[in-house]
């Protein structure tokens, strides 16, 4: 599937910045929005509460002035107390109508509507015969006025006891309501960081795999990142990289190839004169003669082995495929391992000689069923190295052990070994480790990663062992079977 993505990564982390936190905002949001809401319904209800108890206080107190200042005023007949019956009858009438107006005093309006009545009653008749005396009937309906206005308290207590517990209940279900939505939400957040995530680091995992690729030498597949426009100009950097190398390493294996086939052709004239010379052709030759020819004719054919490993080298580099289905069809031959690596040793007999090194080898009693001339390159590889690199009067040991399925070659020499710092490019191509002083031409480079390409072609294991002294080559191949 094919995703679009922006034109900048910039842009892209800001848009996935503000996906993640939306969700955030909408919980942030709504519990603003909620806790709004309940704050001006915990104040509506406070004010009512408030309200109610002291209209309800008021009424108690108004009547018991009324009454007083009524009873007072039929004894006495002073105006003053005639006028504070009137003002507490005004402030009994405003509490009234203030209860009537509250939305919690709503089911008690016939009750305070009737209060209301009997007290206006009350107050009229009590003005109508301000010269008679207080009598019982107005005592009866001040104790029943009374009675009535603390069963309106009390209804109102209780009133105010259900909206108190109808806004708690309120309040439960909201942060109910605030859990589940941010037990929502919140992983909504999560997954959507998660997808601008993988849509960042998508595009990154492929620019890696890209450069890894550049580095492997793989340069046959086009290199495209589909992301933000930066790193899609970045990919086609990356590719334009990509085909440059790849016209490059054609240039130097087409080097290699041409300087290789060059250099063959004067060898061939050296190789044959050096032949015709020690054969005595061109007339009989002293001591002195014959060792100069046998040096001309041993480092000829050490000059010979380095142009093959170098042709060897641009033939795996041009086709890998050709050479693993050579390998599919291997010369299985029977031989013992002791006289090849006998015959590999006789063409370094003058090295050996010369520089005075014990050759242990320890390979009797060991016939094979092995492709042979894989085998060859491989421990030729490895002896040439050890012959290179061992000082004068050092020591080579050659041993080998065979199991059922899989034959064993040790190699060891007492040269200087090989640094840490060199262990990790010992395999790979044009690799050359510290040069012995005593060698007046530096290697190829190849040795070891023609040996290593022809241990994989045999499904094998080759490992430089840890060694105090020296380096230490074990190499591990599986044994075919001759058929019976």
């Amino acid at each position: 599937m094919q995703i679009t993505y922006p034109k900048s990564f910039l842009k892209l982390l800001l848009i996935g910045f503000a996906l993640a936190m939306l969700p955030l905002l909408v919980v942030f949001v709504n519990a603003n929005i909620y806790f709004g809401k309940l704050t001006k319904q915990s104040l509506f209800n406070m004010s009512q509460a408030v309200e109610t108890t002291r209209s309800s206080r008021i009424l108690l107190e108004e009547l018991a002035v009324m009454e007083r200042s009524a009873r007072q005023y039929f004894v006495l007949h002073d105006k003053l107390l005639f006028e504070n019956y009137v003002n507490a009858h005004d402030r009994f009438s405003y509490a009234i109508n203030t209860l009537l107006s509250l939305p919690i005093s709503k089911s008690q309006q016939p009750q305070l509507l009737a209060l209301a009545k009997q007290e206006n009653n009350l107050f009229n008749s009590i003005n109508d015969d301000k010269n008679s005396s207080f009598d019982q009937s107005m005592v009866n309906t001040f104790t029943n006025l009374t009675n009535q206005g603390y069963k309106i308290t009390e209804q109102n207590n209780r009133l105010i006891d259900q909206e108190s517990a109808l806004f708690k209940t309120k309040v439960v279900h909201t942060q109910q309501l605030l859990f589940w939505q941010t037990l929502t939400l919140i992983p909504l957040a999560v997954l959507i960081a998660g997808l601008i995530t993988w849509m960042i680091a998508r595009p990154i995992r492929r620019m890696d795999a890209a450069i890894h690729q550049l580095g492997r030498g793989d340069y046959e597949h086009e290199i495209e990142i589909n992301g933000p426009g930066d790193l899609r100009q970045l990919g086609a950097r990356l590719n334009w990289l990509r085909l440059a190398l790849k016209d490059l390493h054609q240039q130097k294996q087409r080097f290699l190839q041409q300087a290789s086939h060059e250099l063959k052709t004067p060898l061939t004239a050296i190789r044959e004169a050096s032949e015709l010379l020690n054969d005595g052709i061109a007339g009989k030759l002293n001591q002195t003669q014959s060792e100069v020819v046998h040096i001309l004719r041993e480092n000829s054919l050490r000059l010979q082995k380095m142009i093959e490993n170098l042709l060897y080298y641009t033939e795996i580099q041009f086709n890998s495929s050709e050479y693993q289905s050579s390998s599919s069809e291997p010369k299985l031959i029977q031989q013992s391992l002791s006289a090849l690596v006998s015959e590999i040793l006789h063409a370094y007999e003058l090295t050996i000689s010369q520089k005075n090194i014990t050759v242990i080898n320890s390979t009797d009693d060991i016939i094979m069923h092995v492709d042979i001339e894989k085998l060859r390159t491989i421990l030729d590889n490895l002896i040439s190295n050890a012959v290179k690199f061992t000082p004068n009067n050092g020591e080579i040991m050659i041993d080998a052990s065979q199991s059922k399925s899989m034959l064993t070659i040790e190699v060891k020499d007492t040269g200087q070994g090989i640094s840490q710092a060199n262990l990790i490019g010992i395999f790979e191509p044009f690799y050359r480790g510290e040069q012995p002083n005593s060698s007046l031409v530096a290697g190829s480079g190849l040795g070891l990663f023609i040996a290593k390409e022809a241990v994989d072609a045999l499904k094998g294991e080759i490992k430089l062992a840890p060694s105090q002294i020296g380096a230490h080559f074990i190499l591990r191949l599986p044994l075919q079977h001759p058929a019976a």
